[in-house]
């Protein structure tokens, strides 16, 4: 009998996969760009042509020719959540999909900022 619990935590070498590290950036305050360094792993089961695409803006990141696992650094800025995904290159269709999550630690504050103290 296999553990569940194990299985859906570890993946199987012939499972298509990609997975970002870390999942989130943490900015001060609400709408602020958060700045973090952020590495992808994927891995495919048959060889081919593939590249990382961040979905709202279709724009490729890094693509990779006659692989099936890769290796991607890159300097995430950003104030808003973010979804990419590696697909066949010249395709559309997502083969594997990852998320970098933008939260805050403070909301922003919608008083202005007196420019003044009463002591």
């Amino acid at each position: 009998m296999t553990n569940n619990a194990y299985a859906a935590n570890h993946t199987l070498p012939n499972e298509n996969k990609l997975l970002v590290t870390p999942k989130r950036c943490v900015a001060l305050r609400k709408g602020q760009t958060c700045y973090q360094q952020v590495t992808f792993k994927w891995h495919q089961v048959e060889l081919g042509d593939y590249c990382l695409v961040e979905l709202s803006t279709l724009h490729k990141l890094k693509c990779w020719t006659k692989i099936n696992n890769g290796e991607f650094s890159f300097d995430f800025q950003s104030d808003k959540t973010r979804h990419y995904a590696l697909r066949k290159s010249k395709q559309d269709s997502n083969l594997a999909t990852a998320i970098i999550t933008v939260s805050w630690v403070f909301e922003s504050s919608k008083r202005p900022k007196s420019s003044w103290k009463l002591f």
